[in-house]
């Protein structure tokens, strides 16, 4: 059972009061450092709805498309994913897949096209809890966060400090 996994399995159930708010079908759940941090060991983190690449990623490629980030190929570890195909038609666009054994299953990486700039998202699992789920995309983006991928739900299952809000994180980025 991987980090992930567990911290999943663990998180404690929310009180109505700390329930995510709903949010609609559609809505992309991702969050993204500042482009210009550097540093880190992710630049975001993305909650996906299934395990259906086919299905998920064609709004977060036309989201980090529309951000300015041309992605070309996605990086993704073969067994965390239903079997997709080698590559996508995304907008007209041709996105090359590329299934791996070793990649983080915590993780997906998108590549431009001269495969120099990489951007690196935690997947958080899509049965997580939504509270705990929220955490771990604010965690992600959070510029000044060392966390692996694989790392970033156990800080997500913590109690919040009193005084604190999942709000008052996100304002801190």
């Amino acid at each position: 059972m991987t980090a992930l996994d567990t911290a999943t399995a663990l998180a404690p159930a929310a009180p109505a009061a700390l329930a995510a708010p709903p949010e609609s079908a559609n809505e992309l759940r991702l969050h993204l450092r500042s482009p210009n941090h550097v540093g880190g060991f992710v630049d975001g983190g993305w909650w996906p709805r299934s395990l259906d690449l086919t299905v998920e990623l064609p709004p977060l490629l036309t989201a980090m498309w529309s951000d300015g980030y041309d992605v070309f190929r996605v990086m993704y570890n073969l067994t965390a994913w239903d079997p997709a195909p080698h590559s996508l038609s995304v907008s007209g666009r041709r996105v090359k897949l590329g299934g791996y054994r070793l990649q983080d299953k915590a993780s997906i990486s998108l590549v431009g096209d001269g495969g120099w700039k990489r951007v690196d998202l935690v997947v958080v699992p899509p049965h997580t809890d939504p509270v705990v789920a929220e955490r771990a995309l604010t965690l992600a983006g959070l510029d000044a966060d060392p966390h692996r991928a694989a790392e970033l739900l156990d800080p997500a299952t913590e109690p919040m400090a009193p005084g604190t809000s999942d709000q008052a994180r996100k304002d801190d980025r």
